[in-house]
């Protein structure tokens, strides 16, 4: 067992995968005969993570009335609810107080075989703020590059190159030092990715990034979902 809590973003509306979310919210739609929530879990509970908080929003007690307290899964949870969105980052001003320590943060729908223990430590050994999961991936364009050098004369022509980018995931490692960074009160959506680390940036603030090539997939709409049940 690993001695941190795992924070688990659950209260999305889901819009992508609709007319599937218009009674269920996304976390509980089945994959492979269970919830991708429960796929998420099950994660954790492997990897030594078993005290959990999950954020709740959009027909939550769908989620509280199927995991209860998680003994049934090997595994304690808390609830916290959300009476409007308060996005990634605004939501953990909830929980300020459960979060004295090192712990995760992980979405609902992000299904992997991420090696937990790995990132935890190297989240550890860097002695940073902030850890990002991080994957890559390749994107084919579809029309052919040119560059242009002085007087607009070209320099170099690609036909439909393949670029290779370093993309997040919504897994983090987390110190509670991030509260320094996150306004205790708020009247808008106050997210990670948009709004604190681009500040965590500019401050110089010690974020780092954890490469890795094990599966992972964030279901954000209708196909991704559908191959994931047929694979």
């Amino acid at each position: 067992m690993i001695d941190t809590k795992a924070v688990i973003l659950a209260g999305g509306t889901g819009t992508r995968l609709r007319p599937l979310t218009d009674n269920t919210p996304k976390p509980m739609l089945p994959l492979k005969g269970k919830p991708i929530l429960e796929h998420v879990i099950d994660h954790l509970k492997e990897n030594g993570i078993t005290d959990l908080i999950i954020t709740l929003g959009y027909m939550g007690h769908q989620i509280t009335d199927y995991f209860g307290d998680g003994s049934k899964f090997g595994v304690s949870i808390e609830y916290v609810k959300e009476n409007q969105p308060l996005g990634t980052a605004g939501c953990l001003n909830l929980i300020r107080d459960k979060l004295t320590e090192t712990f995760l943060l992980v979405g609902a729908d992000n299904v992997t075989h991420l090696d937990l223990k790995k990132f935890i430590n190297f989240h550890r050994e860097k002695c940073g703020l902030m850890t990002v999961a991080l994957f890559e991936f390749n994107r084919k364009v579809e029309f052919g590059i040119y560059e242009l050098g002085e007087g607009h004369r070209i320099s170099q022509f690609k036909e439909k190159p393949t670029y290779t980018h370093t993309a997040g995931t919504m897994i983090f490692c987390i110190e509670p030092d991030i509260f320094n960074h996150i306004p205790k009160s708020c009247d808008t959506v106050l997210n990670l990715t948009d709004h604190i680390i681009p500040e965590l940036l500019k401050r110089g603030e010690r974020v780092y990034g954890f490469p890795f090539s094990d599966f992972w997939v964030d279901i954000g709409n209708m196909e991704q979902y559908e191959s994931l049940n047929r694979g």
